[in-house]
């Protein structure tokens, strides 16, 4: 599983110094639960796995906000699927802070994760077992909005709230 390694290097990165995840990356603990392996006769998949990652940043000295905004980024790029509805996130994603004094409290996290893969035939014979990256979500956050938008030359949609942007 990649996912988990992929999200402890990001929470290390992001968060700031002062909360030792940087030398110490394991001060953030992670069980993956709840492990589901699903497979279907779909060409070019050999598996899924179907996972909660459950997450603990214990004695964490800050705002849980420190944690939850980089947590949402790497959500919206490696598991984009929870934050596509009110409905999906709150199914996919819970947390729980217990306040242990004015300055410090615990966080629990539950992710609902996904990981898929395929088998792939050797060259030289034998199989690979390989890891299918999620593909990037549909998002322009660096371009223009959506206004219209063509196919083949003809307009498949166009944004009611702009007529009069072409």
């Amino acid at each position: 599983m990649k996912k988990p390694n992929s999200l402890r290097a990001y929470l290390s990165e992001s968060l700031d110094p002062r909360h030792g995840l940087k030398t110490d990356p394991y001060r953030l603990h992670m069980v993956a639960t709840d492990l589901g392996i699903f497979a279907s006769a779909r060409p070019g998949q050999a598996f899924e796995y179907r996972y909660t990652l459950e997450l603990a940043l214990l004695d964490f000295a800050g705002d849980p906000a420190e944690i939850t905004v980089p947590l949402m980024l790497w959500i919206q790029r490696w598991q984009h699927d929870l934050i596509s509805s009110p409905e999906a996130t709150a199914r996919g994603i819970n947390l729980t802070v217990e306040m242990l004094s004015p300055d410090k409290v615990d966080v629990h996290i539950d992710l609902k994760l996904t990981e898929s893969y395929r088998i792939e035939a050797r060259p030289g014979g034998g199989h690979d077992v390989v890891y299918l990256e999620p593909p990037a979500p549909l998002a322009f956050a660096d371009g223009p909005p959506l206004h219209i938008v063509y196919l083949d030359g003809a307009v498949i949609a166009r944004c009611e709230a702009h007529p009069e942007v072409s």
